[in-house]
Parts: structure tokens; C-alpha cells; sequence
């Protein structure tokens, strides 16, 4: 986001572009993770905009998501890096060790006496090796091996036939090539991802897209979704899109004036404008934000789901500028903040905080009760502190997210609503971040504190209470009736070993019902030596 980043632009960026190829396997004082992370949220965010105009007839957000995970999934990533060969000869992949990994410039490993390169004949045996991942034959031979190699006494056949029995008995062997690098399809995928955010952060984002399409990812208004998917490069300056003027379905539509009026009279526009500070000149698209697939009278406009789709990249890209130019976070904690912020829990919050979910038009009772129970809720204790609640909000249920022990189910549709009223907001301002960001950290006032001290994983946070290796056991998981999973945890508290169990749909939500089962029993009973089983429950 350039109003974020303006002040990071420099006009030499060769030194961070090394950083961006630099991994940290290599030991280095930098690498490229941070940078990784605000590429991703770029390339998420410009990819989505780009389908956004040029799938134009799909409203399906599934349609929408497989077409975007096609062009910036790692494997699109990966080739893009093959084409470039950053693994043979940009990224720093290991720590610098002169005498077994580095060779001199203009020399290269020892030759072999009948004709060859020891370390290439290496590199094409363990091509051979079927059903080996990449690499694996250096784990099992040794460099007296490669001498006998070198000199003739053994045979690509032997040393092939030698590795393999050696991987058997379990005999691990071991050596580094000095002319060859390990990297993996993911470091290089990460690597395209940290190039763009280097580009972003140090040339601005019009130069930024025209990197992209120089490599393959070519975003311009005048390319197709087949040609971006075929990564087909580009040296054309980019052309952006013309923002869109409505959302209205047709012409036809768009001239049925008494019929929208009496939508938005109903949707109650002006009390929305009003809370969120924020005034449409196009009420088609408020009209759309707020319109339920189930919600059979406006045929107008579409559902929310595609706004859903633009508002859910332009919040996470707008958050990961805001977090990487105002924290110096570490990889894992910028992660930990973009997660705790950019979620439908923490959406679902904000939009009932200033009461939003009373303006949603649908048809059908579900979504009604479930707002209730959640709303019923939320409200728990409006005198707690604004950290606690923030932290309270992250750990309910929610439909997509791993539920837990409240059994509080936060409905999707409160944060699709929310993203989508910002996908509407960025389509009606014309793209314009700055309008964007604005209105967010007007209803976002907990910003700040979650970015200072983000909520911890309700599972890290049992950990951290039991920092000794070992002290928490999980069971096994244990299959139950009506499709339910059990998982047992046990801690020591009060001399003794208490257990606490978790049923989900899953292993992984049975782990977190049983963590959270124990940080609450055992809170109630700080300081009182209770006895006894607790039983959490997810549905």
C-alpha cells in the first residue's frame, strides 16, 4: 500500500533483494521470511482484484478461490523460480563453509580420472535413485566414496547398489557438494513471494506489477486468466484496472430506480453510512454487501460472496503493510498478530460491536438464531477489560476455525458481511486504500493492543503454563459415536495428574476442546486442590 510504504522506497534495493533470496538455513544476519509475508498479502491482493474484473460473470467464491490458488499457490510459484533458475544461481540456500561447501570462482569440484565431474555424476545418480526424495543419495554415502568414485575404483552402478543397502541397514553416511545447493520447491516458491515484496517495499507498487508480469504473473487489464495461469512473462507496462461503477447485475436492473430505492429504505442505508462514517456514492454496492444468498427480493444486485472475496484480500493485505512498517515482529509474530486480526472471529466481532448484524438482508431462521446464541454470548461481561474481550473473541467457535470448549458458534456470515462492506467500500472509493484503511481503524479501535500483545493459541497457552518438556500428554485419539473424536490431556496440578477431555470433529479439534477445557477448570480452581474429570464437548 503506497500511502504505508512511501517512506521505505530507496532507489538502490540491490542489498534487500539479496536478503529476499537469502534463506535461514544460511545462518545469515538476514533473510528473506518478513519480506515473504507482505508478498504474499500483495500477491493475494492484486490476484484478487485481477479475477475480480476478469471473472466478472462468476460470483461463486469457491470458482473465485481455486482459480486464485492456481496463480499464487506455491506449485505456479515454483515454476515461476525454475524459469528464473534462482535455485542454480540466486538463492543462498546454506551457511558459508569454505572448505566443504564453496568453491572459488572459475574452479569447480575435482575431476574424475576417466572423464567427468565427481559432484555431477552424484547429482545424476541420485536422479536415478526412484522413489528418493531429491537429494537423499548424499545422505548415505561418504566422501571416501566419492574418492574411490573419483579414482575409478568403484562404479556408478556399485555406489548406487552401496547406497541403497547402507539405506536399509540404517547406515548413515553424509557429505556436502561444494558445486550443487539443496533447495527445496517450497524455499523457491517462498523466494518469488519475497522478490515481490522487495520490489513492493522498495519500488512501489506499479513497479512492483511490472516485475510480477515480467516473471509470469502478468496482472495487466489487457491479459486473460488462461495467460496468467500459463505464466506467460510480459515487458508491457501494466495497465490496472478502471474501478467498477456499480453492482448492478444488468442495464436492465439499473433502471428499475423505485425498486432500489425500497431495497435500500429497507436495508436502512443511512443508519449503516452513518455508524461506519463512510458515504457511498453508489448504493448499489452497500446494497450488495449486505444482500445473503438466501435473500430472494433483490435481484438487483448479487449476493455478498464475491465482495466477500475482494474485502477478505484488501483487509489482509492492508493489515500486513500496517504490522511489517510499524513492528520490527519476527516472522512467527507478524503471523501471529495477521492471524489474531485478519479472522472471521475477530471480523464477526467488530461488525456486532457497532451492531452491523441487525442490518443484514436474508430469509432464512438459521442465520437469526445463530446470531442470537452468539450475541447472547459476546456480551458476557461488558466491564472486562478491552484485551480480555479481544482475547475471548479469538477463542470461540467458529465455523470454519477450530472449535472450542464454549460452545459458542460464531456465524460465518457476520465475517463474510464485514469483508465484504470493505469490498465495497474499496470498489466505491475507487480503489483507494487510504479510504479503506481509514474506515477500518475507525471500527477496529483494539488494533493497536492486539498488534502490542496478540492472543496466544489456546493450545501454546496450556503449553506456556506447563513449560516442562513432557509435563503435557496428550491421549490417542478415540473414535466416538454420531462421527465425534476424543483426546485426553493431562497435566500436573495439585501434586497430582489431572485429566481433562475434548471431544471434536476432528483430531485437532478435540486437542483444542481438551487445552481449553483445562485452562478454564483449572483457573476456577487456582489455588484450590479439586479432584475430578472435565468433560468439553465440540460440536
Amino acid at each position: 500500500m503506497q500511502f504505508m510504504i512511501s517512506s521505505k522506497l530507496a532507489s538502490n534495493s540491490s542489498p534487500s533483494l539479496v536478503q529476499a533470496l537469502t534463506l535461514s538455513a544460511a545462518g545469515d544476519r538476514w533473510d528473506m521470511e518478513r519480506m515473504e509475508i507482505l508478498g504474499d498479502a500483495f500477491l493475494k491482493y492484486s490476484t484478487t482484484i485481477f479475477l475480480h474484473y476478469n471473472m466478472a460473470d462468476t460470483c461463486d467464491e469457491g470458482d473465485l478461490s481455486t482459480v486464485r490458488s492456481k496463480i499464487v499457490g506455491n506449485l505456479n510459484l515454483f515454476h515461476i523460480a525454475e524459469s528464473l533458475g534462482l535455485a542454480n544461481c540466486g538463492i543462498v540456500s546454506t551457511r558459508m563453509d569454505p572448505v566443504v561447501t564453496w568453491t572459488p570462482p572459475g574452479y569447480q569440484s575435482a575431476a574424475m580420472v576417466g572423464g567427468g565431474i565427481v559432484e555431477e555424476n552424484v547429482v545424476e545418480l541420485d536422479k536415478e535413485m526412484v522413489g528418493w526424495v531429491v537429494g537423499d543419495i548424499r545422505g548415505w554415502i561418504t566422501r571416501e566414496d566419492l574418492e574411490k568414485l573419483r579414482l575409478g575404483e568403484m562404479t556408478e552402478d556399485e555406489m548406487k547398489v552401496l547406497a541403497r543397502g547402507r539405506r536399509k541397514e540404517h547406515k548413515v553416511g553424509g557429505v556436502k557438494l561444494s558445486d550443487f545447493r539443496l533447495v527445496s520447491d517450497k524455499a523457491q516458491a517462498d523466494c518469488v513471494e519475497a522478490m515481490v515484496g522487495c520490489y513492493l517495499l522498495h519500488c512501489g507498487m506499479e513497479n512492483c506489477l511490472d516485475f510480477m508480469a515480467r516473471i509470469g504473473i502478468n496482472l495487466s487489464s489487457t491479459s486473460r486468466v488462461e495467460e496468467v495461469i500459463e505464466r506467460r512473462q510480459s515487458r508491457e507496462k501494466v495497465i490496472m484496472q478502471t474501478p467498477q461503477k456499480d453492482a448492478f447485475c444488468s442495464d436492465h436492473v439499473r433502471n428499475e430506480k423505485a425498486k432500489l430505492q425500497t431495497l435500500m429504505s429497507k436495508l436502512g442505508a443511512d443508519q449503516i453510512e452513518k455508524i461506519t462514517g463512510y458515504t457511498f456514492k453508489e448504493k448499489s454496492f452497500l446494497l450488495q454487501a449486505f444482500t445473503h444468498p438466501s435473500y430472494g427480493d433483490n435481484r438487483l444486485t448479487a449476493s455478498y460472496e464475491k465482495l466477500e472475496f475482494l474485502g477478505d484480500a484488501v483487509l489482509d493485505y492492508l493489515v500486513t503493510c500496517y504490522i511489517y512498517t510499524n513492528t520490527d515482529a519476527d516472522p512467527s509474530r507478524l503471523t501471529v498478530i495477521r492471524s489474531a486480526l485478519v479472522c472471521n472471529n475477530m471480523f464477526a466481532s467488530l461488525l456486532t460491536d457497532i451492531q452491523l448484524d441487525q442490518f443484514i438482508l436474508h430469509c432464512t431462521p438459521g442465520i437469526y438464531n445463530k446470531i442470537k446464541e452468539y450475541l447472547d454470548d459476546k456480551w458476557w461481561d461488558e466491564t472486562q477489560p478491552a484485551e480480555v474481550k479481544v482475547d475471548k473473541t479469538l477463542k470461540q467457535i467458529n465455523e470454519e476455525d477450530p472449535p472450542e470448549l464454549d460452545m459458542v458458534e460464531v456465524p460465518k456470515v457476520l465475517g463474510d458481511v464485514f469483508e465484504a462492506l470493505f469490498g465495497a467500500i474499496f470498489l466505491d472509493s475507487g480503489h483507494d486504500l487510504s479510504v479503506v484503511w481509514s474506515v477500518y481503524r475507525r471500527l477496529c479501535p483494539t488494533l493497536d493492543k492486539v498488534v502490542a500483545n496478540p492472543p496466544l493459541n489456546i493450545k501454546k497457552q496450556l503449553l506456556e503454563k506447563f513449560p516442562v518438556v513432557g509435563s503435557v500428554v496428550f491421549s490417542s485419539a478415540t473414535q466416538e459415536g454420531g462421527g465425534t473424536v476424543s483426546v485426553t490431556v493431562e497435566v500436573p496440578a495439585g501434586g497430582t495428574r489431572r485429566k481433562f477431555k475434548g471431544k471434536g470433529r476432528s483430531k485437532k479439534l478435540a486437542v483444542l476442546a481438551a487445552c481449553k477445557c483445562a485452562l478454564r477448570k483449572l483457573g476456577e480452581e487456582e489455588g484450590v486442590d479439586a479432584a475430578g474429570d472435565c468433560l468439553a464437548r465440540t460440536e
